[in-house]
């Protein structure tokens, strides 16, 4: 049967940004984590079903021309989860159970002294005062079926965790590429990203044939409870609306079975319908009803650096968003594009290089915007298997569209450490 987690889920120990597919996930725990086995407490929690894991996230960035001013800020994410294998707790085969939560601090270099939609900072932010941030997230059950061809979740979910997200996107800081494109949640909040919020709502992966998977979910529209309100513990299914988003994907996947010597690759097309009503951009005093969103996506290895199953090499990548109803979407088109090598330098196998740039149009309705426009350059130091250090570069040009903000020149560095 083909395997994807090989290629997608190489960070098992990382909950950060950690897809949906890869929770629970075997790691090394002497290579991929800082505090290694816990004097064998992790090894004895395993016997019984039990897979914590932890990670930190910290971004200094700032903007030394442009923007609206100069400034200097710091973000940071610490993220917790914990699996339950309820084979091993409780004799039921295939069934677990996954909480999650994040504390966050720092403040957004966007929103400060550049005045960008594409934050520079993917690791999210406490808000704008300063004050920490501390979130509950993801909570649900999962149920595997069929040989696991059939992966079923309900609970509080994280939609980008699944839906319009490849893994080479986390090779970079800008939240216009990490995790998913930009515009989700520009034209639509309730398109939940942890941190910081998650939504109720269920959803399914199904294996069609050895390379397609069918992917869809059904999801709350609680804006509130997608931006982490009142700490990640607004359960409220409706806050004014009464609608539901509904997103649908297929995946083909090349060469990611273990047999397979070729070079591996990801093609997803999707799509999603939010149900509510919208305020109108074109006119502020009506609203809209419904919208939707269509999306494509690829990452492809072109080049490998060394035997067949060798993950050292060149991948590109590519992404569209068309979200035609500019009455409604404040962004209607986006697409990005870039490239990532692992082990460009010789002896530095896990380092990775990327460059990569995205541009989203603004709505005919916003005046005095047309596109902004990011680019981004950056250099993974893998010092060891569970801590690395991303220097990073990232030019924005026309913030929001606008052309009375400065095209901004962002420097800065990330440091992720797993526990």
């Amino acid at each position: 049967m083909n395997d994807p987690y090989a290629i997608r889920c190489p960070p098992a120990a990382d909950p950060y940004k950690l897809y949906f597919e890869c929770v629970g996930r075997p790691f090394d725990l002497f290579e991929e984590t800082l505090t290694k086995d816990w004097g064998g407490l992790r090894t004895d929690l395993d016997r019984i079903g039990i897979t914590p894991v932890a990670s930190y996230t910290s971004q200094l960035m700032g903007n030394p021309s442009g923007g609206k001013s100069r400034g200097f800020t710091y973000t940071g994410t610490l993220q917790a989860s914990i699996v339950w294998d309820f084979d091993k707790l409780l004799h039921i085969p295939g069934l677990s159970f996954n909480i999650g939560g994040a504390w966050s601090t720092g403040k957004d270099l966007s929103a400060r002294y550049i005045g960008n939609r594409f934050t520079v900072q993917s690791a999210y932010t406490a808000p704008d005062s300063g004050t920490n941030n501390l979130t509950l997230g993801q909570i649900y059950l999962q149920q595997q079926l069929f040989n696991n061809s059939l992966v079923i979740a309900a609970g509080r979910l994280d939609p980008g965790a699944t839906f319009g997200t490849l893994s080479v996107f986390d090779n970079y800081l800008n939240t216009g590429i990490n995790s998913v494109p930009g515009s989700f949640a520009i034209n639509n909040l309730t398109f939940a990203v942890y941190p910081p919020g998650v939504e109720w709502g269920a959803q399914a992966i199904y294996n069609l044939a050895q390379r397609f998977e069918l992917v869809v979910g059904v999801f709350n529209t609680n804006q509130s409870s997608a931006g982490g309100g009142k700490g990640g513990l607004d359960f409220a299914l409706q806050q004014g609306n009464r609608g539901a988003l509904s997103v649908a994907q297929i995946n083909y996947l090349v060469n990611h079975a273990a047999s397979d010597s070729g070079l591996p690759g990801q093609y997803s097309f999707g799509g999603y319908y939010d149900s509510n009503r919208f305020n109108s951009l074109k006119n502020p005093n009506a609203t809209e009803s419904g919208t939707y969103s269509i999306y494509g996506l690829f990452q492809q290895m072109v080049y490998r650096d060394g035997e067949p199953g060798s993950l050292k090499g060149l991948t590109v990548w590519g992404a569209t968003v068309l979200a035609p109803k500019s009455k409604v979407n404040i962004m209607p088109y986006f697409v990005g594009g870039g490239l990532s090598y692992q082990g460009l330098i010789s002896g530095r196998d896990s380092d990775i290089a990327s460059v990569g740039a995205i541009w989203g149009a603004f709505s005919r309705y916003i005046p005095r915007t047309t596109a902004e426009t990011v680019i981004e350059a950056n250099y993974q130091i893998a010092l060891t298997g569970w801590l690395s250090i991303t220097p990073d570069i990232q030019y924005v040009i026309r913030p929001s569209g606008s052309s009375a903000i400065k095209n901004a020149l962002v420097l800065g560095t990330q440091v992720a450490i797993v526990f």
